[in-house]
């Protein structure tokens, strides 16, 4: 079922409750999202890849569906392709549910996820992510989308993305993380002072050649307190500038981390689009001092992430 958010300003927000998904973001008189099949989905239960298919939680070691290198990748995407959400509005907010049942993709525990989607009239779209469980499990939210403030299918190369961030997690061959932070200081990585997406694409650094020319890779925010599922940290701050057409897109989220991805693998073409993923560190569960993303019965599961929509 599609559902349809405006505010006074002319600003749309078409959401499908398929799979949660964000399917135009019209701002400026163009959509700046990218169109299916490039979605901009809820992924879950856990966003990003799972090395090997495998964790253990309380002792039992959970196999779980592998999809790509052996691993499992966007929670054998559940929450954004198998998932029919049942979805509510009330004028420019909508509230959607999702019952993900014990063993559903190998992962234990029910899951009960409410996702809020709500466009204020200053041009902010905010998402916020509810959930618990009946069973210990792990359990990672995100959204997929993939921005393009060019409005066409212009290539991403004239974004710069901008973030205070000290740390980035560097990634294996199979694109799973080496299990460290790594300092972004004097590499193509640091865009604490921000970053032309065409000097990363060109700038022959070996993890941005690893991740097939481009980010794919998750940048911790400054002064995080930890990583873990339980911790709402201070609000930190994102931004994607197109300079050529004066659009801003500011992330501001309650996670330790982001992933950025800039489409680097998309298949009509690469670099069509540009990922801000606010999440939890990419698989956590198989690396020390990554934090916990357990979540517990009895304990609610609660973040944020808004993208708020400007021109200069």
């Amino acid at each position: 079922m599609e559902f349809i958010l405006t505010n006074k300003n002319g600003m749309k927000v078409t959401v499908d409750s398929k799979g949660c998904v964000i399917k135009e973001i019209v701002f400026d008189g163009d959509n700046v999202i990218c169109a299916p099949p490039y979605a901009a989905a809820v992924i879950g239960r856990i966003a990003g890849r799972i090395s090997g298919g495998k964790f253990t939680l309380g002792g039992v070691e959970y196999a779980l569906p592998q999809n790509e290198n052996n691993n499992q990748l966007h929670g054998n995407h559940e929450f954004d392709r198998q998932a029919d959400w049942q979805g509510t509005q009330l004028d420019n907010m909508l509230l959607l549910r999702y019952l993900s049942t014990d063993g559903a993709n190998g992962f234990p525990g029910e899951v009960d996820t409410v996702v809020t989607y709500t466009l204020s009239e200053d041009n902010t779209l905010t998402i916020n992510y509810n959930a618990t469980t009946t069973g210990s499990t792990i359990f990672n939210l995100t959204n997929h989308a993939y921005f393009n403030l060019n409005g066409d299918s212009t290539p991403i190369y004239n974004h710069r993305i901008i973030a205070d961030c000290e740390y980035f997690v560097p990634l294996k061959e199979d694109l799973t993380p080496l299990g460290k932070l790594q300092k972004v200081d004097d590499s193509i990585f640091d865009i604490r002072g921000g970053r032309l997406i065409k000097n990363v694409v060109e700038s022959g650094d070996s993890q941005v050649a690893l991740a097939k020319n481009g980010f794919d890779h998750a940048f911790v925010f400054t002064d995080c307190k930890d990583y873990n599922l339980y911790t709402n940290d201070k609000i930190h701050e994102a931004r994607l500038i197109c300079e050529d057409k004066k659009r801003i897109v500011t992330m501001n989220t309650d996670y330790p981390c982001f992933v950025c991805y800039s489409g680097n693998q998309m298949k009509e073409r690469p670099h069509l689009g540009i990922c801000l993923e606010a999440q939890l560190l990419p698989d956590a569960i198989n690396h020390d001092g990554f934090g916990s993303i357990v979540l517990e019965p009895g304990k609610a599961f609660s973040h944020f992430v808004s993208y708020k929509f400007s021109t200069y």
